[in-house]
Formats: C-alpha cells, sequence, structure tokens
C-alpha cells in the first residue's frame, strides 16, 4: 500500500480502533461505512499500513522509515493484498475472493499481520460473497480483513453481522470550511458543500469536475425535453459525451431536489440550491409518483451498467422515461 492520507474527522475512530489494538481486541473483520467522499478508502490503507509496521508511533501509525513501510510505500509489501474491481464499476469476481481465502490461511511473511482490504465491497456478486463468508466463519490468526463500503446495505446481512462497524459521519460544515481552507473559492464553498452532501472530499471532487455546471447544463437540457424544444437523441448524443457514472449521478441529484419540491418540502436543503426557481419549474406538473419511479429507473440503470450495458440505449431509455413522465396529463 502507498502512503495514506489522514484526515481530521479520522482521528477518533482512529483512537478508538488502535486501543483496541493496544489491548490484544483488534477484530479479525472490519467494516468501514459511511457516505461517500469522507476518505474511508484511506482509512483502511492508514489501518493496512501500521499493521505491517514493525516501529509504529505512539498514535499507532505506521513510522514511515522501517522495511516494511518502504515496501509499503512501493507497493510492494507481500502481507498487504488489496481486491478490487478488474475495471472501475465493475464486479469483484469469485476468483479474487477464492485468490484472498487461500492467502489468508498463510503465515505472514513479514512476522507481522496479513491485511486483506476489499473496496468497494458492494461490488462483490452474490458469489464472491458467499465466498467471503466463509472466510469470516473460520478466522485465521493474524489476518485482517478490512471491507470498505459506502451503501453496506448491498451487503448480505450475514457478512455486516460478522464485522465490526466503524461509521463514518459527515463532519460539521464549520469544520469542512477550514479544512477547505483555500482549496476553493469562498464564493462557491456553499454551493460544493450543498452538491457534495457536505462530504469534503466529494466538495473537492465536485469542484474539480465543475458538478455546479453540470448541475444547470443538465437541468437545461432536462427543461428543454420536457417543453418538447430539442430533438431527444441530440440530448442522447450530448449524454454519451460525458462519463456515464457523474452523469447518473448528477440525474440521481437534480431527481432527488425534484422529489423534495413535489413532496412539498423545497424549502429546505437542495442539491442545487442555486437553482431552487429553475428546478421549481422544470419539477411544476410532474407527479411525486413518477418521480419516484424514474430514480428507480436511474438507480436500477447504474446497477445494471457493472453489465456492459450498451451505454447509447441506456441513456435512450433514461431520455425516453423522462418524456413519459413530463407528458401532459401524465400519472
Amino acid at each position: 500500500m502507498t502512503d495514506a492520507e489522514r484526515y481530521p474527522w479520522h482521528e477518533d475512530a482512529w483512537n478508538r480502533l488502535m486501543a483496541a489494538y493496544a489491548a490484544g481486541r483488534l477484530p479479525h473483520a472490519l467494516l468501514l461505512s459511511g457516505p461517500q467522499g469522507l476518505g474511508k478508502a484511506a482509512f483502511g490503507r492508514r489501518l493496512s499500513n501500521a499493521l505491517v509496521c514493525t516501529d509504529v508511533r505512539q498514535n499507532g501509525d505506521a513510522c514511515g522509515l522501517c522495511s516494511a513501510c518502504r515496501l509499503s510505500q512501493a507497493g510492494s509489501h507481500p502481507d498487504q493484498h488489496l481486491i478490487v474491481p478488474e475495471e472501475a464499476g465493475k464486479m469483484i469476481k469469485i476468483d479474487a475472493i477464492r485468490a484472498l481465502t487461500a492467502k489468508s490461511v498463510l503465515a505472514a511473511q513479514e512476522g507481522s499481520f496479513r491485511v486483506f482490504l476489499v473496496m468497494p465491497a458492494e461490488a462483490m456478486n452474490k458469489a464472491s460473497a458467499n465466498a467471503l463468508l466463509k472466510t469470516l466463519e473460520e478466522p485465521v490468526a493474524r489476518a485482517v480483513l478490512v471491507l470498505v463500503s459506502s451503501f453496506p446495505h448491498r451487503l448480505p446481512a450475514t457478512i455486516r453481522s460478522r464485522c465490526q462497524i466503524i461509521k463514518f459521519a459527515r463532519p460539521s460544515a464549520d469544520r469542512v470550511k477550514e479544512w477547505l481552507g483555500d482549496n476553493v473559492d469562498p464564493s462557491e464553498v456553499d454551493d460544493l458543500l450543498a452538491i457534495s452532501g457536505g462530504a469534503p472530499l466529494r466538495a473537492l471532487q465536485a469542484r474539480e469536475e465543475d458538478w455546479l455546471g453540470e448541475g444547470r447544463r443538465l437541468g437545461n437540457e432536462l427543461m428543454a425535453l420536457k417543453i418538447r424544444k430539442t430533438n431527444p437523441l441530440q440530448v442522447v448524443e450530448e449524454w454519451e459525451k460525458r462519463p456515464l457514472p457523474l452523469l447518473l449521478e448528477a440525474l440521481k441529484r437534480c431527481v432527488s431536489d425534484l422529489v423534495r419540491f413535489a413532496a412539498g418540502v423545497g424549502d429546505g436543503e437542495l442539491y442545487h440550491g442555486n437553482m431552487r426557481q429553475d428546478l421549481q419549474s422544470l419539477g411544476q406538473g410532474i407527479d411525486l409518483q413518477a418521480l419516484y419511479r424514474f430514480n428507480d429507473v436511474l438507480l436500477d440503470l447504474e446497477r445494471a451498467a457493472v453489465n456492459n450495458l450498451n451505454v447509447q440505449m441506456m441513456l435512450e431509455y433514461i431520455a425516453n422515461q423522462w418524456l413519459q413522465i413530463t407528458r401532459p396529463g401524465a400519472r
């Protein structure tokens, strides 16, 4: 593992875990759960580095100087194992979990721990999850399994119940603003916090990927489709130029705001608070239940995207569904 970032909102969880480690009560399986954008993967890497270090610091962190740490920094420590999908957005296959199981029963080559970091854990398919369950049911001494998930509800209950869960919560807005410091234009910080759901790392991602601009562009495109001002195929062609995961995320945020207006709670927090009037116009006349169904379509397609669906057909389907719920008199 390479060096891991350390974030101030992690320290309470880190200190509790290190106290358990010092007392000889380190769990054999951990589930790091919480919203996206809180650095759970970095926490997992930090823990992995600490567990293989031969001269940890007083706070439990890896020293960064010993031979084990040098191997970690080079990404070549034999007792650290990262299990991720072969391609971003795809599933973790059963072969990867079987390899984990085979390695977990071996003695640590450097005499410390074998650490297995699985992320995102919800990317395991049913067969992979069942294979991992067998490992969880028969823990091996000095082998630690760390699952990282922003959607722990997608994991089987049998896996969740066999892990000690460390929950990460969004820090306060003031704390996030302090951490963001000069990295974000003060005039944009409130809008970035809103569109990121208050998650610090997602606020930085939102700035880098221009989520605010994407939200405005998407709102205009949806309005043009709603009033039949544009050819749907032209909109789909524009959507195809954008990364699919980012487009789906933007659509979900927009629909979430529309749901709030349709439910009569649009005066509360919105992802796109800077587009309140435009969203109100966009959502006018759209049935709440239809919006729920449209949101379900987006969630289903997001999950199905891991199976190499035809992107053009997917986007055409989304556009068609939007046209259906926005046609005059639709219910």
